[in-house]
């Protein structure tokens, strides 16, 4: 009993030691795992690291590579686009400059929608009132089809006037209306510059209007009518007139053009409308035609007029072409319009619709001024008619 007594204290040190052996063992393995977890998290994180930079590289190549082929497929795009239209690099090269960009995919939009190209204009206009390259632009909205000749464009500016446009002018004064027929010599983005009127072989000076009231009609359209204010005249032998633009335009269907009474016989060359075929209409004359009958000029405008006739139009239809002349307008070449309605009137006789077409300028004009004589001085018993009836086109 004494000897385990004695040894008592001994096993228990050797027990509080094996402890303390075991603890540390413990701790170590905690620290080694601790170390462990620490080192596979860092792999994790720059593993993850990694993948995000590669994700992220590949990203960019792929986008950059995208833009590299849609850069190449504008490119490829806009040279189709300057060959369809017939455009040089140096026309391409004002567009950049107008929309401020090398960028092809700036200068598609320009090139298929014309509205772009004028929205595009106003704010180069605005930004650079006297940039060179302004002077340009009038040609190459003309080679972009933008212009007045294209009557899908509606004509809402007289930018889009061309040089060599015709246009019926009209000054008006005190005591009388004076009417001249002129052209467009020039024009910028600023301004247009008409020839002016001649009296006895000289131009006429214009003195101190204001203003000029101009019509100019567009074939298969419809007529259009506008005032520019007047900048002055060159000072040179032409005293070619120099003209602000404008965009109060307004458009006059023939068909609602003031129809003055008359009573007129013609006769009347009739071109079936199978036997126009893609004819133009300028070169119809009244040789080419099938058959020929007499009728009255009962009403006459500017776009149309309005026949009687007793017989012979049986064989007349809608959209055939009608050729007669008007000796008394001093319009030498023949008439040509089509027929857009044929109608039997409450006198027996048959009234007949027709459309002026292809109307030259000058014989335009010539005609305007014969519809003024005939307005001041109406045929005796015809005056202050009250009489309706139907009206051409």
């Amino acid at each position: 009993m004494d000897r385990i007594l004695l040894f008592a204290p001994l096993l228990a040190q050797q027990r509080i030691q094996s402890i303390d052996l075991d603890l540390g063992v413990l701790k170590f393995r905690s620290q080694a795992s601790s170390v462990s977890n620490q080192t596979l998290a860092a792999i994790v994180v720059a593993v993850l690291l990694i993948g995000l930079i590669v994700a992220v590289a590949l990203y960019y190549h792929r986008r950059r590579r995208m833009l590299e082929l849609n850069q190449q497929r504008e490119e490829a795009r806009l040279r189709l686009m300057m060959s369809e239209l017939n455009l040089g690099q140096s026309e391409v090269d004002l567009i950049k400059i107008i929309v401020d960009s090398e960028n092809p995919g700036d200068v598609i939009p320009i090139l298929e929608l014309r509205s772009e190209f004028e929205e595009a204009l106003l704010r180069f206009r605005e930004g650079h009132a006297d940039h060179p390259a302004l002077h340009r632009v009038s040609q190459l909205r003309q080679r972009l089809e933008y212009g007045f000749s294209n009557i899908r464009n509606p004509f809402v500016d007289t930018r889009m006037l061309a040089p060599g446009t015709r246009l019926r002018c009209k000054i008006r004064l005190a005591s009388r209306d004076v009417n001249f027929l002129t052209t467009v010599l020039a024009i910028n983005e600023s301004q247009f510059i008409i020839r002016p009127p001649v009296a006895k072989g000289n131009p006429v000076s214009l003195g101190r209007l204001e203003r000029l009231h101009f019509r100019v009609a567009r074939e298969n359209d419809a007529e259009y009518e506008f005032t520019s204010s007047l900048i002055g005249q060159l000072p040179n032998a032409t005293k070619a007139v120099v003209l602000e633009h404008s965009q109060a335009i307004n458009r006059m269907l023939f068909r609602n053009a003031e129809r003055i009474e008359t009573h007129l016989p013609i006769r009347l060359y009739v071109i079936r409308q199978e036997y126009t075929g893609d004819r133009s209409i300028a070169h119809m004359k009244a040789l080419d035609s099938q058959y020929m009958f007499e009728g009255t000029i009962v009403d006459l405008s500017i776009g149309g007029a309005l026949v009687s006739v007793d017989k012979g139009h049986e064989r007349l239809h809608e959209g055939d072409m009608i050729v007669f002349q008007l000796p008394d307008a001093h319009i030498k070449d023949d008439i040509v319009a089509q027929v857009v309605g044929i109608f039997p009137s409450d006198e027996g006789n048959t009234q007949i619709h027709l459309q002026l077409t292809g109307l030259k300028e000058l014989n335009r004009l010539k005609l305007s001024k014969y519809l003024t004589m005939l307005k001041d001085n109406p045929p005796a018993g015809e005056a202050g008619s009250e009489e309706l009836r139907p009206h051409a086109s």
